[in-house]
């Protein structure tokens, strides 16, 4: 298991090749790395490594079964999909409050 802590989508498609697990902390879902990776965390990098640590703290009582049967259970595309709706949701929200939203061009 690998994490990837900043977007390189190059590493992290290399990585699965290599069949490892990886894991990418990403703010985009629609990013390569977020796409490429087994498990992606859709947040900024120092919220996610706090809740990673306190999720492994919790997950420490579990069984070696029962651990793996959540890493297998988790669908990165059904992830990444309600990351979106929820994104898609949240903007909604802002605009029927009419908060106007601004994009400047980097």
């Amino acid at each position: 298991m690998v994490l990837v802590p900043l977007e390189d989508g190059d590493r992290t498609e290399a990585l699965r090749r290599m069949g490892k697990t990886v894991i990418a902390i990403d703010l985009n879902p629609l990013s390569r790395t977020s796409r490429a990776a087994s498990i992606t965390i859709v947040d900024n990098v120092v919220r996610a490594i706090p809740n990673m640590v306190r999720f492994a703290e919790e997950m420490r009582a579990m069984s070696r079964d029962e651990l793996i049967s959540v890493v297998k259970g988790f669908n990165n595309e059904e992830n990444l999909r309600a990351a979106l709706m929820f994104i898609r949701d949240r903007l909604t929200e802002l605009i029927n409050k009419g908060i106007t939203l601004e994009f400047h061009k980097v």
